[in-house]
């Protein structure tokens, strides 16, 4: 029910993730060029689009979207949990963009008149309390560390509205969500999860406090994906930059020692070997 991609798009992942990051990880309503970025290369820029696209979720007919979202969250498997919140949070995401992917093989491709009247239908039963209970369900599987749970449970905003993180910056609540959120992000990205490194990357990037507070851990992270692109596109024989060019990690570097730098360095390149002794 959740998003399955091929070995190709998995690859790529990462490399998208970064201008998805910047660009969307924050409300539609807000002009990308009006926040401030510090040293963020420019082909990282790019249109507020959705992190997670609406997906046309593997379902039984027989059974309406409040049914299928109680027998899956009734399993009490965080995994379960997880496909419930996407069978909601899709309904939703439909209904805001009218926008729909379908699995056809290994990739995903545009929905289909007959498949979108489908997911209309499926949809029309979603109520407010659906919408309410997802975030317990998505909590549940973040709290699990159900891959790509932390990056929706980010994605998703305080209480389910991300603009609360740019209205009430200062909210006790939304701060504990904000720190809730990184805790999951970080717990994923010391296990060697790529896309939570990218996008822990990003909160450091953007949230100067926050780079003050772990400025060893955002060069660690900076070294895991600065080294993975060069994997990704080719080493020494790369025809395409690398997104994060030598000016974004000294930029990382700054204020550190010599020897915390050494340490950094180290450390991330040791997380991105275990990365990538993961993936076989």
């Amino acid at each position: 029910m959740r998003p399955q991609f091929s070995l190709y798009v998995v690859l790529l992942v990462p490399l998208v993730l970064v201008g998805l990051y910047w660009s969307s990880s924050r409300p539609a309503s807000e002009p990308v060029a009006a926040r401030p970025q510090a040293a963020i290369p420019a082909d990282l820029a790019g249109t507020h689009k959705p992190t997670y696209p609406a997906l046309l979720p593997k379902r039984d007919p027989r059974y309406t979207l409040a049914q299928q979202v109680d027998q899956l969250a009734s399993t009490g498997r965080p995994s379960d949990a997880y496909d419930a919140y996407w069978l909601v949070q899709n309904c939703i995401n439909f209904q805001l963009t009218g926008d729909l992917a379908v699995a056809d093989g290994d990739f995903m491709r545009p929905a289909n008149v007959a498949e979108k009247s489908a997911e209309k239908l499926l949809c029309a039963d979603m109520t407010e309390r659906m919408k309410t209970a997802r975030l317990e369900l998505l909590t549940l599987a973040a709290k699990a560390g159900i891959d790509g749970a932390d990056l929706a449970f980010l994605q998703t905003g305080p209480f389910g509205d991300p603009s609360a993180l740019e209205s009430r910056p200062d909210d006790p609540l939304v701060r504990a969500w904000k720190a809730e959120a990184l805790g999951y992000l970080e717990v994923k990205a010391q296990q060697g999860d790529i896309p939570s490194i990218i996008t822990l990357l990003g909160e450091y990037n953007e949230d100067s406090d926050l780079l003050k507070q772990h400025p060893v851990a955002a060069l660690r992270y900076a070294t895991v994906v600065h080294d993975h692109y060069e994997m990704v596109l080719g080493g020494a024989s790369k025809t395409t930059p690398n997104p994060l060019p030598e000016e974004f990690m000294q930029k990382m570097s700054e204020g550190l020692s010599p020897d915390q730098v050494r340490l950094a360095t180290a450390e991330g390149k040791q997380l991105l070997a275990h990365a990538m002794e993961k993936r076989h």
